[in-house]
């Protein structure tokens, strides 16, 4: 039986039998993570975590889009004063690159799924994507880096050059590219999204659950364990290009309303 959901600010919580379903609840502002979002996103992922009734996790977002991404506006204060971090006591980090849920992540993506989001999808073990949505990666037209592990599992889950063609340009693509680059499972109808990854969750809760961790556990060390030492370089990476000229010409440039000019230092 479904618990009346619970909310912290932009994030809800709701039980729905052995599944917790997580979502991103900002939809006038696209779902765009500010810091509060980004930490009770955290929070609602840490008590997923150590809710011993809790087996599977469903992450969706409310509205059209499952979220445009990082909140510049309200994220860049934070990253210039360094004081950005995705970890603290109460939280399992969304990412995955430090803390991580143990029990499987299922999310239903639908609309724009941008950079920051796109992160939060890459980190989900199970991925459902309305046809109308739109991903993007787009940190390098920006003058920065993903911070959040794109760089590391995109490679990881659809190859080099496939990650490197989006990766690298920055552009766009649809839901019938992200399946055919694997990055999604399914491509669903809009607005069944959510209800077939609670069914994809509903099914994996209702079997044993230490085979299910276990099973998830060595997967992910078989896919993922040599990229370890790269995650600790991920955040630095971003703090050396946002210190750069072409980094501050972007941010004048757009004050300006022009095109920036880039000099590579």
């Amino acid at each position: 039986m479904a618990r009346a959901p619970k909310s912290t600010s932009t994030v809800t919580y709701e039980e729905r039998g052995a599944v917790a379903l997580v979502q991103l609840d900002r939809p006038g502002r696209a779902n765009a993570i500010d810091p509060p979002t980004f930490a009770a996103l955290a929070a609602a992922y840490h008590r997923a975590e150590h809710d011993g009734d809790t087996r599977a996790v469903v992450l969706a977002g409310t509205g059209a889009d499952f979220s445009v991404g990082l909140d510049p506006q309200a994220f860049l204060p934070e990253l210039v004063a360094r004081r950005y971090s995705t970890d603290g006591p109460g939280l399992v980090n969304p990412f995955g690159t430090t803390t991580r849920l143990s029990k499987p992540l299922v999310v239903a993506v639908q609309g724009r799924v941008g950079a920051m989001a796109h992160e939060l999808l890459l980190a989900a073990d199970i991925r459902v994507a309305a046809e109308d949505s739109v991903f993007g990666q787009g940190e390098v037209s920006r003058g920065t880096t993903p911070a959040g592990c794109a760089t590391v599992r995109m490679p990881l889950e659809v190859g080099w050059g496939n990650a490197m063609r989006w990766l690298l340009t920055g552009e766009d693509w649809d839901a019938a590219e992200a399946l055919r680059l694997g990055l999604v499972q399914e491509v669903v109808p809009v607005g069944s999204q959510l209800d077939r990854a609670l069914a994809l969750a509903t099914t994996i809760a209702a079997h044993p659950p230490l085979a299910v961790r276990e099973t998830l556990r060595l997967g992910r060390r078989a896919v993922e364990g040599p990229a370890h030492d790269v995650f600790a370089a991920l955040l630095p990476a971003l703090y050396d290009l946002m210190g750069t000229a072409d980094f501050a010409e972007r941010l004048t440039a757009m004050r300006e309303e022009r095109e920036p000019v880039y000099v590579g230092r």
